[in-house]
């Protein structure tokens, strides 16, 4: 009798560790570390055309808009097809409106080329290859010109996370890994957790529901920020932050 407590007990012992081991290979399987290179399956809900966003900061309530286009397109450079991303932004402040026109590879996003203007800051260009990101050399009066990153690894852009972000294979509690740079940045590349927290209804003004996936990240723990995407498509809805004491929307218009 006594054989069989010990060997019931060893039993119960195994059948919890099997269980344990399950549940963590279950986890395991819910975290997707994307790299640079990846050919996302998603890629046909890569949105092509025209959409604005408002854009607008909230702070000891006060609000400071501005309106921004985003266009992606796919063109053809010498022979050879590229995803071509153009952000237009329109500000009361003049210093801070401008525009960026981006290139990168299609199906990876892997990134080429990246101008922008802006009042404030000028024409900053960057050029990017396997390792490294470098001023832009033809471009004219370049405000980078003498930028030089090394990276051990390529990194996706933060100036198009929108675009990227409705590419990942969205399921409910699934995180992604990423590996994200703002060109022109002193904050080196980092890896990034963006986790896919539920589901959520929205109701436009004009009575239309739609059915979204919540996306949250909080920048390596600097700014905590939901993202709403279509489960439809995967287009991006709305996004919500908060910065220290600003709070930080962008809307789609529709």
């Amino acid at each position: 009798m006594e054989n069989w407590r010990v060997l019931i007990g060893a039993m119960k012992r195994l059948a919890i560790l099997i269980m344990m081991m399950l549940a963590s290979l279950a986890q395991a399987q819910k975290v997707d570390t994307i790299r640079m290179g990846h050919r996302f399956k998603q890629f046909k809900n890569l949105e092509l055309g025209t959409v604005t966003d408002a854009v607008y900061n909230e702070m000891g309530g006060k609000l400071n808009a501005s309106i921004k286009k985003r266009t992606t397109e796919i063109v053809k450079i010498n022979g050879s097809e590229f995803v071509k991303i153009t952000h237009e932004w329109n500000s009361p402040n003049e210093q801070w409106s401008g525009k960026f026109e981006y290139l990168c590879e299609p199906f990876t996003m892997k990134p080429v080329q990246h101008i922008r203007e802006t009042k404030m800051q000028g024409l900053e260009a960057f050029s990017f290859s396997n390792n490294s990101i470098s001023g832009l050399d033809s471009a004219q009066n370049n405000k980078q010109k003498d930028f030089r990153l090394e990276m051990a690894e390529p990194t996706y852009n933060w100036e198009v996370d929108l675009e990227t972000y409705s590419l990942l294979p969205m399921s409910e509690g699934k995180t992604f890994v990423m590996n994200f740079y703002h060109p022109g940045s002193p904050t080196p590349p980092a890896f990034y957790n963006l986790k896919v927290e539920g589901s959520d209804k929205l109701t436009l003004a004009n009575g239309e529901t739609l059915d979204c996936w919540v996306i949250f990240t909080d920048y390596g723990g600097t700014q905590p920020t939901r993202f709403w995407y279509t489960k439809k498509g995967q287009n991006f809805v709305k996004m919500e932050g908060q910065y220290n004491q600003v709070k930080i929307y962008k809307t789609r218009l529709y």
